[in-house]
């Protein structure tokens, strides 16, 4: 290289400022600094020539020796190449890709490296945008039922496969891939090679698409509208087919029913013989002609058609063009209704009641005009005969519109609407093109948004009320309501359901919706389910609605009251379960037929869904009367059912709203009557309750508790605090309890107490509960090895599935060995579904997990308990501690628990130690264990107590220590604050 040509390299090197290029000394000084480097990491040449680059390192990295690796891998093998977290002067980390390449003298002597560094911080962040929205993705194309999806490789073998495809065609996942998918054709195609000649066509123009037979794993088969796209990589080459297949048996079924049945109403209308019924185009010109027209015109189909129907009107109406004003009056208001005189091919008048409706398609686009015509000469004198003439005529029209429109809406064939939303924080995350038509939304107007943002009230109620029961109980949750639309009311049938994520704390709530209202009017049996129950027969919501505003309208008229009713079965769920849905729907039956038996015709009973009924009580004289019949309700429900040779026991309980100024719509009554039902429920089931402005005022305060208990997930505002646990010596910290607290940004500190019941009411508290997995094993996982976590789980976790799944994958996320956390549970585990509560109680114990019994004594405790599950140690309840001094009873039930304890080798925890008088009294009794604020209060983990200091504080104390923090490290409370106790925790 020239003098010049080295003078340019190094001007060149000086210049780039994208990346960070410098050279080092053997020992890593830095040498020189191009514009670059200053750029990325922020220091001038002359503050950081010379010095060591380990500076650009984090402390934890220079521990490791990272710097010093790199080099030593550069030298010995000529290039060190890495990506990590690399430090800017003022502190802040980068993203950064990083070369260091050795540079040898002529003689082979390393005289230093050169380092390139490039900032790759936003490249890094942007793939972490595209994994999350592929994960996205790939959880809505598996959590889709209604369609079959799955890839095929270029040989045509199954890839993957999703819900859809399993429930479609009835293989699991380990069943079907990796098998050629020929396998769904019949022996005859596949003979015949079509399912090869398929992929043939996809490849050659990109789709192939198809409707025709497939075939079960059972053999059987089903219409299926197969769509086969072959899928290339950004250079053109073929990677596989992705393949949807959606199950349209049923379809067209209901399609062959409508064109049989247009059929009929096609021969109706040509043999109807009274009526001239005919249709013109956009023009005025005749497209059809019926044997009515034929008679009442005297004009054949052959000398009609084509022709303008202004050739049935006078000479002076055309000249002042009446046919086109009738015609322009048809299309801007829909309908022209008129009588007048016509005139046939003879040249004879008639009398004429005539109708001509604008036909237009879903778009709005005029597609002609529906022309009937009758002959009303001879009867022009008798008005009331003609007037019946006249809505006979519109009624037949109104039937042949109503038809056609729900043809027009079968043959369109409308895909669904699907919404995906974050299950903690309610945010919309994926929304497709039906969804923006219905909801009459864009994408990106509802990005970060709620739906309750964004749509009408009404709308909003609607999906957050799927997506909660969804959230709350596990399985599909589906309605179907009238609602109030941007494009009007409309019924709208939707399904909500959970799909879970890789990572126990991550899930989503998949919304899918359809527009029914079309198909529900398209004939009598339709009609009748969009206002009846399809199990019971009974009214549904919509009717119920209707009837409901319609008794409040005449009550207030004349003076009544009006009452609602809520109900709700007691127990009906395990019914379900235990012997599945088709006895749960003959029990509704049974029971609907019961509660109409004891009403009065002109009381209204509803099924609002699943076992919930709503009653309407018209014409009371006052509110006793609800009452009344309140108690007869449940009087005739305590009888057993016998179904299906079952003897099934179901209880009922009634919220009752009475009709007043107060609660004067619908809306009002129901909602008030389901707080009062809350109430029943919660007060003991099997009974009723009123609704008071005190409901009102605690339901407003648990949504307002509800919305910022989601804010405070999303935002993590919830902590965990511990609190330590020692054995009888005292002298050291052997664990510690995980207690959960929630730092409110406005309120302050809310505890447990006030948040958890909400939690359990809806659906929270298993994204709480996986919080409080995740976070303890992960905090635990940095302690010493001796040392355990104990995390409590509410009885409701018990009831999803995939608790221990949660378990396992925050032991696996943390690290954190098995045997070193500890699950605490109540009493009322064992008191609710007891059977799979053990099964799911010994999953966990065979994962390594130990199991703790919290607050023995304090409920139902029964020795049942201890011989139906070996538990790992059993907790005191602190109310027997504070009362042991002054009650010989409460000194007697811990010696009884200890020494059964000791009997079954069950290790015995003392909760609420608060001075040494009372830990030397619990260790004479056998307790082992011990925990309270004697030896320390929950704290955050930054100022978790880590040690007991001094060590002989317990050679002198004070005979109370309940507000004495003296010798405890940490943070203590100010004296005389009392902290309530953990539902979740139990503290």
């Amino acid at each position: 290289m020239t003098e010049n040509s080295d003078v340019m390299y190094r001007l060149l090197v000086q210049s780039v400022i994208d990346y960070a290029i410098y050279m080092l000394k053997p020992d890593g000084t830095v040498a020189n600094w191009n514009a670059g480097a200053q750029r990325a990491k922020g220091y001038l040449p002359e503050e950081i020539i010379g010095k060591n680059f380990s500076t650009f390192y984090s402390a934890e990295d220079r521990a490791k020796g990272l710097p010093e690796h790199g080099l030593a891998t550069a030298a010995r093998t000529g290039r060190y190449e890495v990506e990590g977290w690399r430090y800017r002067k003022d502190g802040s980390s980068f993203w950064a890709h990083v070369i260091i390449d050795a540079v040898h003298a002529d003689d082979g002597s390393l005289i230093g490296f050169a380092k390139i560094t490039r900032d790759c911080t936003e490249q890094k962040a942007l793939q972490a945008e595209q994994r999350a929205q592929e994960q996205k993705f790939r959880l809505l194309v598996e959590g889709v039922t209604d369609y079959a999806i799955y890839m095929l490789d270029p040989d045509g073998h199954v890839v993957n496969w999703n819900a859809g495809a399993k429930r479609s065609k009835g293989y699991t996942a380990d069943e079907i891939v990796g098998r050629h998918f020929s396998v769904f054709y019949s022996a005859q195609e596949r003979l015949a090679k079509v399912p090869e000649a398929n992929l043939k066509t996809a490849y050659r123009t990109g789709r192939f698409e198809e409707q025709g037979l497939r075939y079960r794993k059972d053999g059987s088969s089903f219409l299926a509208h197969v769509v086969i796209d072959a899928v290339h990589d950004d250079d053109g080459k073929l990677i596989g087919y992705a393949k949807i297949t959606r199950d349209c048996t049923e379809q067209q079924r209901l399609l062959d029913e409508q064109r049989e049945r247009e059929q009929v109403f096609r021969l109706l209308v040509e043999g109807v013989t009274d009526y001239a019924i005919y249709m013109l185009d956009p023009k005025g010109r005749v497209v059809n002609w019926n044997a009515g027209a034929h008679r009442a015109k005297g004009y054949t189909a052959d000398e009609i058609v084509g022709k303008h129907f202004s050739c049935f009107y006078s000479a002076q109406d055309r000249l002042a063009r009446l046919p086109e004003t009738n015609l322009k009056l048809a299309e801007t208001t829909g309908r022209f209704n008129d009588q007048g005189w016509r005139y046939r091919k003879d040249g004879s008048a008639f009398w004429a009641h005539v109708v001509i409706d604008a036909i237009r398609n879903e778009k709005g686009q005029l597609l002609g005009y529906a022309k009937i015509t009758r002959d009303c000469t001879e009867v022009r004198e008798y008005e009331q005969q003609i007037l019946r003439a006249k809505d006979l005529a519109e009624q037949n029209s109104t039937k042949m519109a109503s038809l056609s429109k729900f043809l027009d809406t079968i043959i369109a064939n409308i895909p669904s609407l699907v919404i995906v939303e974050d299950v903690v924080s309610r945010e919309i995350l994926l929304m497709n093109n039906k969804a923006e038509q219905l909801l009459g939304l864009m994408q990106n107007q509802v990005n970060g948004k709620k739906l309750v943002e964004c749509l009408t009230p009404e709308m909003g109620d609607y999906f957050s009320q799927l997506s909660s029961a969804a959230q709350r109980n596990e399985g599909l949750h589906k309605n179907e309501q009238l609602l109030n639309t941007r494009g009007g009311e409309r019924i709208i049938s939707a399904s909500a359901s959970i799909i879970r994520g890789n990572d126990a704390r991550t899930n989503y709530v998949l919304l899918i919706a359809d527009d029914v209202t079309d198909q529900r009017a398209a004939d009598a049996r339709i009609h009748h389910m969009a206002h009846h129950d399809n199990l019971t027969s009974l009214p549904n919501r919509v009717l119920f609605s209707q009837r409901l505003n319609e008794a409040l309208r005449q009550d207030r008229e004349m003076g009544k009251l009006t009452a609602t009713l809520g109900l709700d079965l007691d127990n009906f769920k395990n019914v379900n379960d235990a012997l599945g849905h088709q006895v749960g729907d003959d029990l509704l039956r049974a029971v609907a037929s019961r509660l109409r038996g004891v009403l009065r015709d002109v009381d209204t009973l509803a099924r609002n869904g699943g076992d919930e009924f709503s009653i309407v009580l018209p014409s009371l004289s006052h509110q006793q009367e609800a009452e009344a019949v309140a108690r007869r309700l449940i009087e005739v429900i305590r009888a057993p059912f016998n179904v299906d040779g079952h003897n099934l026991s179901v209880g009922l309980s009634i919220g009752i709203a009475i009709g007043g100024r107060e609660l004067a719509t619908p809306e009002q009554l129901l909602r008030c009557a389901d707080m009062a039902l809350y109430e029943a429920k919660r007060n003991g089931r099997n009974r009723f309750e009123h609704f008071s402005v005190e409901m009102g005022e605690a339901a407003s305060l648990r949504r307002m508790i509800e919305n910022d208990l989601r804010e405070a997930i999303t935002n993590k505002h919830l902590r965990l605090y511990y609190q330590p646990i020692t054995n009888n010596h005292g002298r050291e910290i052997i664990g510690y309890e995980a207690l959960m607290r929630w730092h409110h940004p406005v309120k302050g500190l809310i505890m447990p107490m006030e948040f958890i019941p909400i939690a359990e009411e809806t659906g929270l508290i298993h994204s709480l509960g996986a919080y409080a997995l995740y976070e303890a094993c992960r905090e635990a996982a940095t302690w010493p090895a001796h040392q355990s976590v104990a995390v409590n789980l509410s009885p409701l976790q018990f009831k999803n599935s995939s608790l221990v799944s949660v378990v396992e994958a925050a032991l696996k996320a943390s690290g954190l060995e098995p045997q070193r956390l500890e699950v605490e549970i109540t009493e009322s585990v064992l008191l609710d579904n007891t059977l799979v509560n053990i099964r799911t109680l010994q999953k966990l114990k065979a994962l390594g997990v130990r199991i703790a019994l919290d607050d023995f004594g304090t409920g139902y405790s029964s020795l049942s308990y201890l011989r139906s599950f070996p538990f790992d140690k059993i907790k005191i309840d602190k109310s027997f501690i504070n009362d042991m001094k002054e009650s010989r009873e409460a000194l007697a039930i811990i010696r009884a628990i200890t020494g059964m304890s000791r009997s079954l080798d069950i290790q015995i925890t003392a909760e609420g130690v608060e001075s040494s008088e009372q830990f030397e009294q619990l260790k004479i009794e056998g307790c082992t264990l011990f925990q309270g604020y004697f030896f320390g209060r929950p704290q955050p983990p930054e100022t978790r107590l880590k040690v007991f200091h001094p060590a002989e504080r317990f050679a002198e104390h004070s005979p109370d220590l309940r507000h004495d923090s003296v010798g405890l490290v940490g943070i203590a409370a100010p004296p005389g604050l009392h902290f309530p106790q953990d539902p979740l925790s139990g503290k």
